[in-house]
């Protein structure tokens, strides 16, 4: 089962729901008519009836949370979804498996007046219930704060409007240790027996100490070994003090020696805006039918076959600083010939969430894409002109 609530949908998900005629609770408007008319879609009764029998259900944006809740607010799946949404909830949950983990929220509207002496530099400020980066900031020292919240408060205010008040939410900040380490992203599910089960691995590569975007993630045979064991003994810790069971979560994590805390654990979905099928290319990972027919991947035997080059996706969004009302369009052919080896290019419809597309590619080595991480995109908008008065 699964809700799709939003335009950008990836045509890998979209087959397996119609060849397996998946039920699918339609929250919003497709510009493929064709497909549209050939998936399985059930009214509210009905899909949400089928839910009450065992069956494992899948969102494509978390704004499905907020219909889980109107529907289903006693179901397991919105409990557990709405406390795993709320980042203070899950450190608060997760104590236990990491006690010495710093961490405290506070109310958007006295964040001015919190005393900066005790702060334990350096941190990470967010919003409370956040997606896609939206108003992360790392913050060095004492210095760097009142300009991290300045850039907090700005982000929340071209955020309001996009997402759902579960999404993104404005009215409380997170503030927690700065962790070390190297970064990565991991889809998953917990089958009937609350058994974990990878289906996706990537790592994460930032331009700088400060940078937070969702730019590049990048997968490879080094990127899964390095981290596989560490993420399905994660998933296990979590499980002794959530009893996730038909469940799909995507969550970060970062690694630094023996230590390995997590960031966050987004629930009821994958990677976001379709970026999950980079395990497709890279590996030929069908992740929504393994997660629907309730299967384990071999990945011993997946990994055997991999070669040694880099698999990485590129998400191309319109810089913050831009008025998405001042875009005319994008040049998505010279942004193409910035690449080597495209496996797929993904146009998206920025006038949403700003972002412009995805960009799935291979190559030998991560040269290309410690570039790529500093690439400008701003030469490839077309700002409207402005009419003279």
């Amino acid at each position: 089962m699964i809700i799709l609530n939003e335009s950008v949908v990836s045509p890998i998900l979209l087959k397996v729901l119609v060849e397996r005629q998946i039920p699918v609770l339609e929250q919003g408007q497709w510009a493929d008519t064709i497909t549209s008319e050939s998936l399985n879609i059930q009214d509210d009764t009905e899909f949400f009836k089928s839910m009450g029998m065992e069956q494992r259900v899948l969102t494509n944006s978390e704004n499905g949370i907020t219909v889980l809740g109107q529907f289903q607010p006693d179901s397991n799946e919105y409990i557990w979804s709405k406390l795993l949404k709320d980042k203070s909830e899950v450190r608060k949950l997760t104590k236990s498996l990491y006690p010495d983990f710093h961490f405290q929220d506070i109310d958007l509207s006295m964040i001015d007046d919190l005393d900066k002496g005790q702060i334990p530099f350096p941190v990470v400020i967010k919003p409370n219930i956040g997606y896609s980066s939206v108003g992360v900031h790392k913050v060095k020292n004492e210095q760097d704060w009142d300009v991290a919240v300045a850039q907090l408060k700005e982000d929340l205010l071209h955020s309001d409007g996009l997402y759902d008040s579960e999404v993104v939410g404005s009215q409380t900040v997170l503030i927690e240790e700065w962790i070390q380490g190297e970064e990565f992203a991991i889809d998953g599910y917990y089958d009937q027996d609350g058994e974990p089960v990878i289906l996706n691995v990537f790592k994460r590569l930032f331009k700088d100490d400060y940078d937070t975007s969702d730019r590049i993630y990048y997968t490879s045979k080094a990127a899964i070994n390095e981290i596989y064991e560490d993420a399905i003994r994660f998933m296990k810790n979590i499980q002794t003090v959530l009893p996730l069971r038909n469940y799909a979560v995507h969550f970060e994590i970062r690694k630094k020696g023996d230590r390995v805390i997590p960031i966050e654990i987004n629930p009821l979905r994958f990677a976001g805006a379709g970026t999950t099928d980079l395990g497709y290319h890279a590996y030929g990972m069908n992740m929504y039918e393994h997660y629907f027919a309730g299967t384990k991947p071999d990945w011993a035997t997946m990994l055997a076959e991999m070669d040694d080059a880099i698999y990485s996706f590129f998400f191309a969004e319109v810089p913050l600083e831009i008025n998405l009302e001042e875009v005319a369009s994008i040049d998505h052919e010279g942004l193409q010939d910035e690449f080597e080896q495209i496996l797929e290019y993904r146009q998206l419809p920025f006038q949403n969430d700003r972002s412009m597309s995805i960009i799935f590619y291979r190559s030998e080595d991560l040269n290309k894409n410690r570039q790529l991480l500093h690439l400008d995109l701003l030469p490839y908008l077309t700002i409207k002109q402005l009419a003279l008065t």
